[in-house]
Parts: C-alpha cells; structure tokens; sequence
C-alpha cells in the first residue's frame, strides 16, 4: 500500500500520477474531495493517462461541495481559508430579511462571495442559505465562466426569489470594487428594501 502522505507530497490531480511513476490513483485514496462526481473525474483521467505513453493535464471543475442539511451548507471555488484577504473583497447577505426566504418562512443563514479587489473575478463562496444547492450550482457557473461581480450584476433576477440574496451580496462585494462605468446599480445606495437592494 503506497503511504498517504506519498500520494498527497507526490500526486498531480490534473493528471491523477504519482511523480513519475506509471501510476494513476482516483477516487477515495486521493484524499481530495470524496465526493462522487469528484472521483468519477479522477477516474476518468487516472484511466485516459493510464494507457497513453504521456499523460495528458486537464483541467479540473469547479470544487463544489453540498451538505444537504436546513439550510444547506455550501462551499464553491475557493475558500477563505485558501485566500490571501488582502487581495480580495468579501460581499455577504444574511439571509434574515430576504423576501423570498421570509415568504417561505426559511430565512435564517447567510452567503457571502469571495471575488477579486481589483478586476472583481469571482474566486469563491460558502453560504449557509435556504435554497443554497441552486445558489452553489449559479456560482459555480459563474466561477467556471471566469464572472466578475460586475458581470453578474448584469444578470436579470426575478423577484420574489432566493437568488436575490446573491444580488444582494454582489452589490456589497461591488462596493469595495473601484466602481466602473456601465452602471450594475451597485453604486446606488441600499433603499433598505430586501427586494430592491
């Protein structure tokens, strides 16, 4: 059994090989995510590498990962933890005085948005929110998409909706970005309407 700190020190996950050596691991002995869609992907390249004479990188999806709890608890891209705070901004909602979450009698939790200071590029989120599987699917689109705060700014959100809590938190995070010049409605001030801001 080849040690775990060995694969961890040596393994490449965009080629699933350890070092040099012609071996390719997937799945639960990787000590990535051990989530199933994680592992089919390993799979997947650990076999294409497998039986070619040089193994090929590919790049892998968006971390997403989901506890199916009430509410669910989410984390997409990069965490904090994985951030260097000094160069991003965090935007947050909580959840409490969202419309749609109220109507729903779900509003407890909170989301926040990890996106670049200067140019605004959506880098992660984790969230404790109603609805938050369909929150983390949105936001990893838009992190695989390479979406700036700005850009999702621009997307229609119909209201009442739990996605209008990330509105909310995109107009926060926008407001600690230098403010550009077609206009996201993140410079105006909040109206202190859950469904307007």
């Amino acid at each position: 059994m080849i040690p775990r700190a060995f694969i961890q020190a040596w393994s490449n996950r965009h080629t699933m090989q350890i070092g040099d050596l012609p071996v390719f691991l997937a799945g639960d002995v990787t000590n990535d995510l051990p989530i199933l869609h994680v592992a089919n992907d390993e799979g997947h390249v650990a076999g294409y590498n497998a039986v070619r004479e040089h193994p090929t990188c590919f790049q892998r999806r968006t971390p997403l990962t989901i506890v199916f709890s009430d509410p669910n608890i989410v984390s997409v891209g990069a965490q904090l933890s994985e951030l260097d705070t000094a160069t991003i901004v965090i935007g947050a909602v909580d959840f409490t005085r969202q419309g749609r979450a109220r109507i729903a009698q779900e509003n407890r939790g909170l989301l926040r948005v990890y996106a670049d200071r200067k140019d605004g590029l959506i880098r992660g989120a984790q969230l404790c929110a109603p609805r938050g599987e369909h929150l983390a699917h949105l936001l990893a689109l838009a992190i695989e998409q390479h979406a700036t705060v700005h850009s999702l700014l621009r997307m229609p959100i119909y209201h009442p909706a739990f996605e209008e809590g990330l509105r909310t938190t995109l107009r926060d995070a926008a407001r600690q970005i230098a403010p550009r010049v077609d206009s996201d409605l993140a410079a105006c001030d909040p109206l202190g309407a859950a469904a307007l801001d």
